[in-house]
């Protein structure tokens, strides 16, 4: 299954930084929203298409290796709250800009500010913010924990998976700009004669994308600083809310950022089933139980569900929702015996009775998911709670949105 970056991207764009986006921009939290949808595939498929050719491969890896990925994902609401790091970090945004996207820059700013009503002087603040935030999720799911420099084929490889995706989100006139031929192309060439990083040093790097480095280097040496003086401090624990870009997240609670899910690892299932996975994640989390057999069957023993995505209001599953729901499909083919409960909740706000009847049709949903990967409907079981069983308060917009979740409970092993 595809790893979704513009997803995982999403998840890092949580209400607290949504708000300080617009208060930086000086733009309504609606506007900053659409501009959201052209900015994050804009930068995506202008990596995309940077990958296009042997030197781009070499100099996005280059600006990977450099990519403190950790200090970007955990502490996003802190760099953009603090007025001096966040200049810093627009600033290596910009720089970053003309890399990423080259020629097309103005292109993709034209695009969103057509798109989105606002000014081009905000939407480039919004593309320098969203730049750093979108390498360090590539960086990510790139890197190989212990490995010194991604390996070109696994870069172009992660990057061709998008293409799906992109299709869909792009803005139609940024469609036309890219059709990724050529990125398809050249991975094809390195699966078939793979090459290091440093194999393809001798291609030629940009004046620019070497300046970008230096700068990265500098701020690397900031991030080291500013993280020594975070050790005197208590450690804060950040409560993650999604701010809303173009969908309704019941399935991101406390902590759940791309980052806390952990790397993505392979699994292998009895049945020769094998699981492509965050090791942090449900599925992990699932199958652990499952393997453990002083792990009792406990009604109380519940699993969230953290890649589930629905459509504001409504019970009809995101098709990006539908990696999860084949991995637990997965899962119950490997083991026969088990059974499942997939339970709904709300926050409370609204009418207690609409919220009872949507959580129940949002349970429901997630069951025909799985059941319509062949698994039989007589081993699953749905419930809606409605605001029932709360797991934070609802008097903040942060524990409302850790109560409004979907979780599954193991009813036999």
């Amino acid at each position: 299954m595809a790893v979704n970056l513009l997803e995982l991207t999403k998840v890092c764009i949580t209400k607290e930084v949504g708000l300080k986006i617009s208060d930086l921009t000086q733009e309504s939290t609606g506007d900053v929203q659409v501009a959201m949808l052209g900015a994050l595939p804009g930068l995506i498929g202008g990596i995309m298409n940077k990958a296009s050719t042997s030197g781009g491969v070499h100099e996005l890896i280059g600006l990977i290796n450099l990519n403190n990925e950790d200090y970007v994902l955990n502490g996003l609401g802190g760099i953009l709250g603090d007025e001096s790091r966040s200049k810093e970090f627009i600033s290596n945004g910009l720089s970053l800009l003309p890399i990423l996207l080259d020629l097309d820059l103005k292109t993709v700013t034209d695009s969103i500010s057509s798109s989105s009503g606002i000014k081009s002087y905000s939407v480039s603040t919004i593309l320098s913010i969203c730049a750093p935030i979108v390498l360090s999720v590539v960086a990510k799911y790139a890197k190989v924990k212990g490995v010194k420099s991604v390996e070109p084929v696994r870069l172009t490889s992660l990057l061709v998976e998008q293409k799906e995706f992109m299709f869909k989100f792009l803005p139609k006139d940024l469609n036309t700009l890219w059709n990724f031929k050529d990125l398809e192309d050249l991975n094809k060439n390195l699966i078939r004669k793979p090459l290091s990083e440093s194999e393809l040093e001798g291609k030629p790097v940009s004046v620019r994308a070497k300046i970008v480095y230096w700068i990265l280097a500098l701020l690397i040496l900031g991030v080291a600083f500013w993280g020594y003086k975070r050790l005197t401090k208590e450690e804060e624990t950040v409560v993650v809310e999604d701010f809303p870009v173009g969908a309704d997240s019941v399935g991101h609670s406390k902590g759940r950022t791309p980052n806390s899910l952990g790397n993505f690892v392979t699994k292998q299932l009895p049945k020769d089933i094998r699981l492509n996975i965050p090791e942090n994640g449900i599925e992990s989390k699932l199958v652990s139980f499952v393997q453990d057999s002083s792990q009792a069957i406990d009604k109380n023993v519940w699993f969230d569900f953290d890649r589930i995505i629905f459509e504001p209001n409504v019970a009809n599953l995101s098709k990006e929702s539908l990696e999860q729901i084949d991995n637990i499909s997965k899962i119950m083919r490997a083991y026969p015996n088990v059974n499942v409960k997939i339970g709904g909740y709300t926050d409370n706000s609204g009418d207690a009775a609409t919220n009872l009847s949507l959580s129940k049709s949002r349970a429901d949903a997630v069951k025909r998911g799985i059941v319509n990967k062949g698994i039989k409907a007589t081993r699953i079981s749905s419930e809606g709670y409605g605001i029932e069983h709360p797991v934070a308060g609802n008097d903040t917009e942060e524990g409302r949105a850790q109560n409004r979740r979907i979780s599954i409970n193991i009813t036999r092993k």
